[in-house]
């Protein structure tokens, strides 16, 4: 029986990671976790002190059952908290209104539909916004899991302060002026409705992303992952965040691998710019500095932050903004007020590096400069004849190839130097 149970979650999940049950396993020891994890259909998120959360097809509660391991229903989104959020379809009317109040600088995307056929929208924020200037490109996307609500509201915030305050804030005249700035509030809007963690049809969409180690590609992801994977095809995003909750702590790549990325000391200091900008995440978190290495947390295939780098140079966090993962929503401001320095610092680090301006695409190398040596940090295909990249401070040499170009640059970025812009 509990072979056909086991055989039953893993084909009910077989292409995607399905979401319907929610539990928190009792395993302070963790005993239970290798075999849990070993189960490609079951899906592991925050861990803490006590044990996990568990999520997973219809069955998963009664084969825990089986095998004595001592759980409970996960509810993230209580009745006294729920109420008074707006649905999805309010939240796409006020991004449209926002929009509409300043279309000098605000134009709205639609990236794609939801299961369901909500609209995915996506706000540019730009000085020229019906422009393509050669600026770094940021992207901040929110409410992936549908349950955890604070990110959505936090990145409404935002587009409200900018819409209201573009005109005498001096540092939100800088940042817009600066930078390419893409909001996307919900990624999962019919997840949001529901209250739960997975789209419409129980998907987890942080895990349904192209994983680079284990092969898995999107032909079956849902329409929601698709759509985003078909908006970042054709940008050049160099920074990103994703708002998570559950939690108070930046997460950082790798999530699917043990070995430290390339630009491992960047990525740490990029997170701690975030973390020690606001006023609670290194005192709430359990995390020194409040941020924490993805693996050595717990293992996440399939997640959207390391699909962005990956496959797009796109140094991506998730930012795990609330303890609880549906405050009440009387919160929102405070959660916008103590995270509002730590977002325009962390966009504003998108001006590090360089960005090129390109007679045609190909391909940019870029090697850093280490104990006399230059070590290979990637190779990145560009888009639009633009590309960027966030660096941190030292020498590098920046090489293209194209299909008639060749050249090759020495650049050094200093502490809070400007981005430097050049011509291949």
């Amino acid at each position: 029986m509990k072979k056909l149970l086991i055989a039953t979650l893993v084909c009910a999940s077989a292409m995607s990671a399905i979401v319907q049950e929610s539990l928190f396993i009792y395993d302070e020891n963790k005993i239970y976790l290798q075999l849990l994890e070993r189960q490609k259909s079951l899906v592991i998120d925050h861990l803490d002190d006590n044990g996990y959360e568990l999520y997973g097809p219809k069955g998963t509660r009664k084969w825990l059952k089986q095998l004595n391991i001592p759980s409970t229903e996960l509810i993230s989104v209580s009745n006294k908290n729920s109420g008074d959020y707006p649905s999805a379809a309010q939240i796409n009317q006020q991004i449209r209104k926002i929009a509409a109040s300043n279309p000098n600088i605000f134009k709205i995307i639609k990236i794609g539909e939801s299961e369901r056929g909500q609209d995915l929208l996506v706000v540019k924020i730009s000085d020229n916004v019906n422009v393509d200037e050669l600026e770094p490109e940021v992207k901040l996307v929110a409410n992936m899991h549908g349950d955890e609500i604070m990110g959505r509201e936090v990145l409404m915030q935002l587009l409200e302060d900018i819409a209201q305050n573009y005109n005498t804030d001096a540092d939100i005249r800088e940042m817009i002026q600066n930078t390419e700035l893409y909001v996307m509030p919900s990624l999962n809007p019919d997840g949001a409705d529901k209250r739960r963690r997975g789209n419409a049809n129980w998907v987890d969409l942080n895990r349904s992303f192209p994983d680079f180690t284990t092969g898995n590609d999107a032909r079956n992801a849902p329409a929601e992952t698709k759509a985003m994977m078909r908006f970042q095809a054709n940008r050049n995003f160099s920074l990103s965040f994703n708002y998570h909750g559950g939690a108070v702590v930046v997460n950082y790549p790798w999530d699917t691998t043990h070995e430290h990325h390339k630009e491992n000391d960047l990525i740490v200091e990029l997170s701690k710019l975030y973390s020690f900008s606001t006023g609670y995440f290194v005192s709430d978190s359990r995390f020194t500095d409040g941020i924490v290495n993805g693996y050595e947390w717990y293992e996440v295939n399939g997640g959207m932050q390391d699909w962005s780098y990956h496959w797009h140079n796109d140094l991506q966090v998730t930012i795990e903004v609330s303890r609880s993962k549906w405050p009440r929503y009387s919160s929102r401001d405070y959660y916008y007020r103590e995270n509002k320095e730590a977002i325009f610092n962390y966009v504003k680090a998108a001006q590090r590096g360089f960005a090129l301006k390109l007679q045609e695409n190909g391909v940019v190398e870029v090697e850093q400069l280490k104990n006399g040596r230059y070590k290979k940090l990637g190779e990145f295909v560009t888009r639009n004849n633009e590309f960027h990249k966030v660096l941190s401070t030292g020498n590098y040499r920046v090489k293209f190839k194209g299909p008639t170009i060749e050249k090759e640059k020495i650049i050094t970025v200093r502490e809070n130097n400007q981005i430097r812009y050049m011509q291949l």
